[in-house]
């Protein structure tokens, strides 16, 4: 018989979630924060780490999340 999630427990986790999509994010290859730039004039995104130089631009579309766009970094540096 399968047991009930409690009530206190279902939230922590989507409290938990909800930052994970907001940020801070590490970078792919040396952990440490990367940041995020939005250039509303030519419409791009642009993510960089400080330390080991890694960033990825992007076009910039309206629904997508930060997390959204750290995955498309995080895909493009495995592919190498």
């Amino acid at each position: 018989m399968a047991t009930r999630v409690e009530r206190r427990r279902y939230k922590f986790l989507k409290a938990t979630s909800k930052k994970m999509v907001m940020g801070p994010f590490e970078c792919p290859s040396c952990g440490s924060e990367l940041y995020f730039s939005q250039n509303s004039k030519q419409c791009k995104v642009t993510v960089r780490c400080a330390q080991c130089g890694i960033s990825g631009e992007w076009d910039m579309i309206r629904p997508l999340l930060p997390v959204d766009y750290y995955n498309k970094l995080v895909d493009e540096f495995r592919a190498r």
